[in-house]
């Protein structure tokens, strides 16, 4: 493949190929590893997938990027469409989502915050991701918080990796990913949005995703 014409829209297709294509290799437990890499491939495929077109076509129409990265202004209708797409709306209208898939939880942040890095997902936190409320709370979110708190997650490496029980497991397979995004205020932290997904509902997620994508590019082009 060539350079892309619009790496906001060629890369995550590429990408998505990848994934379709390399899928059953890194599911396979190889090279004598206990468990399979899906996880980490799944992560590290969906970064550029997710993020490129929030931070090439969205985020400038809305002047929160440097000019001199701008796929916007490659094709109009097509930003056209990623505007209007991720704004206040409920996310449960998006083409890219699938109601009752994620489940969502806001932590203020009080006296302080939990440190993830030391004791992964609280067992507070995990209660609430498990509750039904949490369905209903992430359907409930506008697309635009949506897509920044996996934005967020994805650039910042706010992520964690949870068992089948939503529970961070040392050596336990990952079925599943939490991303945490911080909500500020004139730069002060208040809080964190956490936004959990079972791995295959993930992976269907970015297909819808570069659906969306590819979609809006063949609308304008006919």
């Amino acid at each position: 493949m060539g350079n892309p014409q619009n790496f906001s829209v060629d890369v995550p297709r590429r990408c998505h190929m990848l994934l379709e294509q390399l899928w059953p290799s890194v599911s396979n437990k190889v090279d004598g590893r206990a468990l399979p890499l899906n996880a980490s491939f799944l992560l590290a495929i969906s970064t550029p997938m997710v993020n490129l077109p929030i931070e090439r076509i969205w985020k400038p129409q809305k002047g929160r990027a440097v000019g001199h990265l701008n796929d916007a202004i490659l094709d109009a209708s097509l930003a056209k469409t990623v505007k209007a797409d991720i704004g206040q709306a409920s996310v449960t209208k998006a083409t890219f989502y699938t109601a009752g898939a994620w489940r969502y939880h806001y932590l203020p942040k009080g006296a302080a915050l939990p440190d993830l890095s030391k004791q992964g997902l609280p067992a507070d936190i995990q209660e609430a991701l498990s509750a039904d409320s949490a369905l209903t709370a992430a359907d409930a979110l506008a697309t635009e918080t949506f897509c920044s708190i996996l934005r967020n997650g994805l650039a910042h490496g706010g992520v964690l990796y949870l068992d089948s029980h939503g529970q961070t497991t040392e050596g336990s397979p990952v079925t599943r990913f939490c991303f945490v995004s911080t909500k500020q205020k004139s730069q002060a932290v208040q809080g964190l949005h956490f936004l959990q997904v079972k791995m295959k509902d993930y992976r269907t997620f970015l297909g819808q995703w570069v659906g969306w994508l590819q979609g809006a590019t063949a609308t304008i082009a006919r």
